[in-house]
């Protein structure tokens, strides 16, 4: 038996680490179910905060955002990201014929609304139970049903048929991702696969069967401006931006305290330890391992990491550009990125024989691509562990 230490990445505090935690659980559960999985929660004692409660941050500016991709389906999941009801309120002014209906006709809408309250069935629980998503779905279907946008969508009922009930299913979805953010942490984990999986089976129990995006969607998408500007308060994006760009500056110039923490969490485990370490993790532990020989250590698995790219730059503090890896480093180091986690690098260009790169598909735009390689039902990164863990 063999013990991973997951060691999380930069940013990441309290509620969030142990809830991706549960996910690396629950996921290493179901390719090594006896291997022991231990926690290296290091944000509370070596992590950035505002230490005189933000007292340089002046004012406030506004921010706005752009679509960063030209994938279609990635880039409606970007846009649903940021505004859960975006493709509703597209169908509610999108120019439609007029269907004239009998007299004794429903309302319109009406049908699906109370469809949806009655969500989820069995199948549907299951699956946001498994994603994590289950305490959030009932906020999420009542604030995605009481938004005028998605009013005037149903409204429209007639004209838009399936159309309409799939972009249902998204907004839900979307709005409990935005839900499990607020509740959960930053960045919930979610892979695009088990996000699929959820809106699937909701539109299949609203009596739908279009599932997929179609050009019909990434027009709507296109033609409702969602590169609008977002007014954010400067004090409240400072606040949520200092453990992440702070974590990153306090290690590089004081990192000695987190590569302590780590080897001391080692040092505490009584089998062979694989490392399991994201992002600001992967590069805390690898300097690590440059240092000192840590003989229990059996492998080193880095996961969406800056490491290569701080190599690159000459910018790693504990190995100077053109310097090789010492012996200490485990001959087994694992590298895994995705093309779309935009702070996730690769080594073999500057580590040859060093290190092996794999890449995986979360299917999730970014910033979520940064942290849904640890989704528990996340099977496309979890294969690859299984494959690859020594």
């Amino acid at each position: 038996m063999k013990t991973i230490l997951f060691v999380h990445g930069t940013g990441v505090r309290d509620n969030a680490y142990w809830n991706t935690f549960r996910h690396v659980c629950a996921g290493v559960a179901s390719i090594r179910p006896g291997w022991r999985v231990e926690h290296c929660y290091w944000g509370d004692r070596h992590g950035a905060r505002l230490n005189a409660n933000g007292v340089t941050i002046p004012g406030t500016s506004d921010r706005g955002f752009g679509v960063p991709e030209d994938d279609p389906d990635t880039a409606l999941w970007w846009m649903l990201d940021h505004d859960p009801l975006v493709e509703l309120r597209a169908l509610a002014v999108r120019p439609a014929e007029a269907v004239d209906l009998p007299p004794t006709a429903d309302a319109p809408g009406e049908w699906l609304v109370e469809a949806a309250r009655d969500l989820p069935d069995e199948r549907l629980a299951a699956l946001l139970d498994d994603a994590g998503l289950a305490d959030v779905f009932g906020d999420a279907v009542d604030e995605v049903l009481a938004d005028d946008g998605c009013r005037r969508a149903l409204d429209r009922e007639h004209e838009l048929g399936g159309v309409l009930t799939t972009a249902l299913a998204r907004a839900i979805v979307a709005r409990c991702l935005h839900l499990a953010d607020e509740r959960q942490g930053p960045d919930f984990p979610l892979d695009g696969d088990t996000r699929d999986d959820v809106v699937d089976a909701i539109v299949s129990e609203l009596g739908g069967s279009d599932r997929g995006i179609g050009a019909v969607a990434v027009e709507l998408v296109m033609r409702a401006g969602v590169g609008r500007a977002i007014d954010r308060r400067r004090a409240v994006l400072s606040q949520a931006a200092a453990p992440v760009a702070g974590d990153v500056l306090l290690y590089l110039t004081r990192g000695a305290g987190l590569r302590g923490f780590i080897a001391d969490r080692i040092a505490g485990i009584d089998t062979p330890v694989v490392v399991l370490a994201h992002s600001l993790g992967g590069i805390a532990a690898l300097e690590l391992m440059i240092e000192r020989e840590l003989p229990n250590v059996a492998q080193l698995i880095t996961v969406g990491s800056q490491a290569p790219l701080l190599y690159e730059l000459n910018a790693l503090p504990a190995l100077a550009h053109g310097a090789l890896l010492p012996d200490s480093v485990p001959a087994d180091w694992v590298n895994i990125y995705d093309r779309r986690d935009l702070l996730a690098y690769v080594g073999s260009g500057v580590f040859p024989d060093r290190v092996r790169d794999f890449a995986v598909d979360n299917r999730a735009p970014f910033p979520r691509s940064h942290s849904a390689y640890f989704a528990k039902r996340n099977k496309r990164f979890y294969g690859l562990l299984d494959r690859e863990l020594a």
